[in-house]
């Protein structure tokens, strides 16, 4: 396997490993508080990681920092989505919603200008509305212990928001890219805006900030599974592994948070729920070789 091809993996696992324990650290923990000092962990993860490059390029990000300030903001929204949702949805029904919600998103964005031809895009739309139909399939399957509509809710927040913030995001960071600001300095510098939303509602709703020492060691852990080591290791993967072949790696994601999240003992075995993410994943596949097949037309 190549160096790119064990990254990729390493991601998958990682993000996986991520949901769960998410989902698992929110049930106790506020998550203001949790997202404050998982913030704070990253940041000085990539900040040690990443110290020559910020004082290499200081003018480029100057430069941009209006579109740097927008990608703290759209990334604070991610998490904030992110951990108010996994309370209340399982992690494998989240990363579904959350990974369809990208395409879709960047459809409707794109739509209108897309030079592609009538049939791609039918074709495309054909796909992402069989993904949507899919999605709400999981969330009505979600709906054990709750009612229809707070899932729903839940289940919108992820789609209408998480994905739009996401898709904006990639458009943002492509952008920046072209503008010679490298992925890994990008990424850097992206948590700022969730730490000083977090710290800031913190104060306000008068959330104590004194962790235990055994607390401490979980919300580091979480740091590195959620945030860190999840970007880190895309980032190292994307510099020799191809889009393509990314794009079809990622669609493991749900399945393996799925088998992941049994383990927990929260959950119970559901084989509609596992078939249905089973047919996300495989639509999502047939979404990337037809972005493939686009471009190389």
């Amino acid at each position: 396997m190549s160096k790119g091809a064990i990254y990729m993996l390493g991601y998958v696992v990682v993000s996986a490993t991520g949901h769960v324990f998410i989902n698992h650290t929110v049930r106790s923990v506020d998550p203001f508080v949790s997202l404050l000092y998982t913030s704070l962990i990253t940041i000085l993860f990539f900040s040690v990681l990443h110290l020559g490059e910020l004082r290499k390029h200081r003018a480029l990000v100057k430069q941009h920092k209006g579109a740097i300030v927008w990608l703290n903001v759209l990334n604070a929204i991610i998490w904030f989505v992110a951990f108010f949702c996994l309370k209340a949805l399982s992690p494998a029904v989240f990363a579904c919603l959350f990974l369809g919600a990208i395409p879709i998103q960047l459809f409707l964005i794109e739509i209108r200008k897309s030079s592609h031809s009538v049939k791609t895009k039918w074709i495309t739309a054909t796909l992402l509305f069989t993904l949507f139909i899919l999605m709400l399939a999981l969330v009505v399957q979600e709906t054990e212990g709750m009612g229809m509509a707070t899932m729903l809710q839940y289940g919108l927040i992820v789609v209408g928001i998480g994905g739009v913030a996401a898709a904006s995001i990639l458009k943002i960071s492509k952008r920046l890219a072209s503008e010679k600001l490298s992925a890994s300095l990008v990424v850097s510098l992206r948590f700022y805006g969730v730490l000083m939303i977090s710290l800031a509602l913190c104060i306000i709703y008068q959330v104590p900030l004194v962790i235990s020492p055994s607390l401490g060691i979980e919300l580091v852990v979480l740091a590195l599974v959620s945030m860190a080591l999840p970007l880190f290791l895309l980032q190292k993967g994307l510099q020799t592994f191809s889009p393509m072949s990314a794009s079809i790696v990622i669609t493991i994601i749900p399945v393996l948070t799925y088998c992941l999240q049994l383990c927990t003992g929260y959950y119970s075995f559901s084989f509609p729920k596992l078939g249905i993410i089973l047919l996300c994943s495989l639509v999502l596949v047939a979404l990337a070789f037809q972005k493939h097949n686009t471009k190389a037309a």
